[in-house]
């Protein structure tokens, strides 16, 4: 790898870990300030969800128009609406203004994250696949780890105003900082700008989802997502309420499901590798079902943190997957980047409200067994879909 290529992905990944630490230390400061203007749990959830709805609102369309401009010119403008916004909600204490400001910033994240998601899958083909999960994983590690970490600092050693106002900043230097460093892909010719413009945005989402490989990456993506999303809403629910543990151990169990997912994203691309993606996709299936099996049976720590461990270990190895099918693709990966972010949303949303209406129904302690039929679906799905393609050449020759 040329020194151009590692001076990239050493400031890509410095960006990635910021950005994740920002967007982490955010979620707990912008929860513990609603906490202090008065809001209840439901305001709380509202406010919460703002942000979740206004990123799967433009999660798509920021793909086209980082296709049509340029990933890092959007991230640079996508990044000075946070700052703004973050300024701007200490000047108004009441719950809704919170809540609409994180609608707001929920609008432009989706440019950032197709932004650099974008980038990452232009580069990857130069620095190698082995990196394919080094994105995720230092996201990981700032939105996971140190962002948490920072915010409860924050938030206890300062005023709520002054930690907005370093949020704020802490946008507008990821903004001047990507500027450094990022250099735009070539945009499309004029000709084929005109065609796109003709053909329209729906014409292309059809043509991607038509793509075999891409809509099995993103439906993989989103049941991967939401299988995690369960893990992340339930468990320390579980842990305590089924499992009997306290609230230290259960609290904890979350934190090693993070660590294992960021230490599977760093080193299991060198595993995909070797293996191949056949091996690959059977291995990530595995730890999927016997984490669920886990879970839904254990009652003790150990075994518990070994489900999750087994979680973490099956979702990322196939992210890595799908991550290098996406990036060897001719697509425009800032197209393809968007509706994989959008499959991942979903995914991450409809975890959490389709795992509450079985817990409801069938009780916190089958929720784990009852997501199995989900994933055995989704790899039945691909399976048949993979031999369809397989016998489509054979069939083809004898015609």
């Amino acid at each position: 790898m040329t020194s151009s290529r590692t001076s990239f992905l050493l400031n890509f990944m410095l960006l990635a870990a910021f950005s994740g630490a920002t967007i982490g230390m955010a979620k707990i400061v912008t929860t513990l300030y609603a906490l202090h203007l008065g809001a209840n749990s439901m305001q709380v959830g509202i406010i919460s969800a703002m942000e979740s709805l206004g990123m799967i609102v433009l999660t798509l369309p920021a793909g086209f128009v980082i296709a049509r401009y340029g990933a890092r010119r959007v991230y640079f403008l996508a990044s000075v609406g946070p700052m703004l916004l973050n300024l701007a909600i200490p000047l108004f204490g009441h719950w809704l203004w919170l809540a609409v400001a994180r609608l707001l910033i929920g609008l432009c994240i989706p440019f950032r994250i197709v932004s650099m998601n974008s980038a990452f899958l232009q580069q990857l083909r130069h620095i190698g696949s082995s990196k394919a999960g080094w994105y995720r994983g230092a996201l990981t590690v700032g939105m996971g780890l140190i962002g948490p970490l920072l915010g409860n600092w924050l938030s206890s050693s300062s005023s709520f105003t002054v930690a907005f106002v370093v949020i704020g900043l802490a946008f507008g230097a990821m903004a001047a900082y990507s500027l450094g460093f990022w250099s735009d892909a070539p945009t499309a010719p004029v000709a084929d700008v005109g065609q796109a413009q003709a053909t329209g945005m729906l014409a292309d989402i059809k043509a991607m989802i038509a793509n075999v490989e891409i809509a099995e990456s993103c439906l993989i993506e989103l049941v991967g997502s939401a299988t995690a999303s369960l893990f992340g809403t339930f468990i320390i629910l579980l842990a305590m309420d089924v499992a009997a543990l306290n609230q230290t151990q259960a609290v904890s169990l979350v934190m090693v499901q993070g660590l294992a997912s960021v230490t599977a994203l760093f080193t299991l691309g060198y595993v995909l590798q070797r293996s191949g993606r056949p091996f690959a996709y059977i291995a990530s299936l595995s730890a999927a079902l016997c984490a669920l099996l886990l879970l839904g049976f254990a009652h003790s720590y150990w075994l518990l943190a070994l489900g999750g461990v087994l979680l973490s270990t099956g979702t990322a190895l196939i992210h890595l997957v799908n991550m290098t099918q996406m990036s060897e693709h001719s697509m425009d990966k800032s197209k393809i980047s968007g509706l994989f972010n959008l499959a991942s949303m979903l995914g991450s949303f409809s975890g959490a409200i389709v795992g509450g209406v079985l817990s409801h129904y069938v009780g916190l302690a089958n929720l784990f067994l009852c997501w199995i039929p989900v994933v055995l679906v989704m790899a039945v799905v691909c399976r048949m879909r993979a031999v369809r393609r397989q016998a489509a050449p054979v069939l083809l020759s004898e015609v």
